[in-house]
């Protein structure tokens, strides 16, 4: 068995993504080149005053959006190590201007498009984040398993594990919240939602220790897509929460005992599960891990927008915590199918890499030298089931030892072997449909890749301690119906694979 670790390299440099926090300077209109982010007049905004200098108004048309928005970027990309503040887009400084919140030379902007010109001061405040909510939702669940304190689902592909920037409605959270006949959970609007930041941030890089939010190893967060979520995110495995000390799980406030439910964010109540969610509450304080701002309530790992297959949920903050210590641990018992680009020359192998943000897109993340000190650890071990389309493809089982963002995804692009339809990491490029087809008719491989529209990869096994019994639970799902198709449009014939379509609920 070949294992494929990366080796460190003289002079990579390193890659830090970290977001700055809100600092405090002073700044005039009468400086060249200002940095100022400061505060708005009551205080709760952050605010920017630039002066546009000639060598900037020389290129023609210079729009005040266009302007604001690399202006802003350029000072958050400046900011002090441990300081804080908004990321901003092109969007959210027109909806500055279009709120009255820019001045040009002290009066309000037009619009967006408004032409600026050398000595123009431009002050812009960044309008506040939009109140979030998880709401309950009557969406049907695949539900494998379930007690008072634990629920196994199986996830269809599609479905965003919880909400997040673009994906307030249609969660696993927002399902679960009805299913456990929950209200609906405020969310406090100076959360950070950007769920996929820096794996760097908070861990210090190298193997990873235990992080302010419990999650250790992270498997709190891996395939939601980096920015749907999915991420998948946007991924295959589970993957660390970068979310930092913000969302820190405190394990229940205060007052009360037992094992207490999932209640109104900040409210300091309680909510008893009433229906197939199990039980009464205990006391005060909030329960299923979202105290102190938690966006996931119960969530222990995550699988991105694309993958489906089994994910454990925890009920009880009981729960929350010992499953993540198995996690962290890494007792938990996880098997992914995929179809890969290419079949890989060993049948079994190993991959270890670090997994870092990509500096060239943020929404992706890349493999490192194994143990260089950025991002953090990842191994997989991979086993060719058998090949497909004549070897241009073949069905691949990964077994994870960590659980970091995109873990497979990244790790089977390290190889040489993209998961097939992953349009993030080469999956769906011209030049791996081609690889594809190079023994296979051409339109059945454009039919299967169209058809699937997502990363082929489905969470097949799951196996943990109950939180509370300790008896071992193992479960497995065969792939989804898509998935199956996708392999009979390759060559696999079904009967020939039992091991794929055999399994339990």
């Amino acid at each position: 068995m070949k294992t494929w670790r990366s080796q460190a390299r003289v002079g990579l440099p390193r890659v830090c993504c970290c977001r700055p926090r809100r600092f405090a300077a002073s700044a005039h209109c009468g400086k060249a080149r200002p940095q100022a982010v400061a505060t708005s007049a009551d205080g709760s905004l952050p605010s920017f005053t630039f002066r546009v200098t000639a060598k900037q108004a020389a290129s023609s048309k210079l729009r005040l959006d266009i302007f604001l928005a690399a202006q802003i970027a350029a000072d958050l990309a400046a900011a002090p190590p441990g300081s804080q503040a908004q990321d901003v887009s092109r969007a959210k400084i027109q909806a500055s201007i279009s709120g009255g919140l820019v001045r040009v030379n002290g009066r309000p902007a037009s619009k967006a498009s408004q032409q600026l010109k050398a000595g123009d001061c431009v002050e812009c405040v960044l309008p506040p984040p939009p109140p979030v909510q998880a709401v309950p939702e009557a969406i049907p669940l695949d539900i494998k398993y379930e007690d008072e304190h634990v629920i196994v689902v199986n996830k269809p592909a599609g479905m965003v594990v919880h909400v997040a920037p673009g994906h307030y409605t249609g969660t696993l959270v927002n399902a679960l919240l009805h299913h456990c006949a929950l209200p609906a959970m405020d969310l406090d609007p100076d959360l950070d939602l950007d769920l996929d930041l820096d794996l760097e941030r908070n861990h210090g890089g190298g193997s990873g220790g235990t992080r302010e939010n419990g999650d250790g190893d992270g498997d709190l967060d891996d395939d939601d897509d980096l920015g749907e979520g999915d991420d998948d995110g946007d991924g295959d495995g589970d993957g660390s929460d970068p979310g930092g000390s913000d969302r820190a799980q405190r394990g229940g406030g205060e007052g009360g005992g037992g094992a207490r439910r999932l209640g109104r964010l900040g409210t300091g109540s309680s909510a008893s599960s009433s229906g197939a969610g199990g039980g009464g509450g205990g006391g005060g304080g909030v329960g299923l891990g979202v105290g102190g701002g938690c966006l996931r309530p119960g969530i222990v790992h995550r699988l991105d927008k694309g993958t489906s297959g089994l994910l454990v949920v925890a009920k009880t903050e009981v729960a929350l915590t010992r499953l993540q210590a198995q996690f962290k641990a890494r007792t938990v018992d996880r098997l992914y199918d995929s179809i890969t680009v290419g079949c890989p020359a060993q049948r079994q192998g190993r991959v270890e890499t670090n997994i870092v943000r990509d500096p060239r897109d943020r929404k992706r993340m890349a493999a490192a030298p194994y143990g260089s000190g950025r991002g953090r650890t990842a191994g997989s071990g991979y086993t060719v089931v058998t090949p497909l389309a004549g070897g241009g493809a073949a069905l691949v089982r990964w077994k994870l030892d960590t659980g970091r963002t995109h873990q497979i995804r990244v790790h089977a692009r390290h190889l040489g072997h993209p998961l097939l339809g992953d349009a993030t990491y080469g999956g769906t490029a011209s030049t791996a449909l081609a690889a594809v087809a190079r023994s296979f008719p051409s339109d059945a491989v454009r039919r299967c890749v169209e058809h699937l529209g997502r990363p082929a990869l489905h969470a097949r096994t799951l196996g943990f301690e109950h939180p509370t019994s300790g008896q071992r639970l193992a479960f497995e799902q065969p792939p989804p119906e898509d998935f199956l198709r996708a392999l009979q449009q390759l060559g696999w014939e079904p009967g020939a694979g039992a091991e794929v379509e055999a399994g339990r609920g």
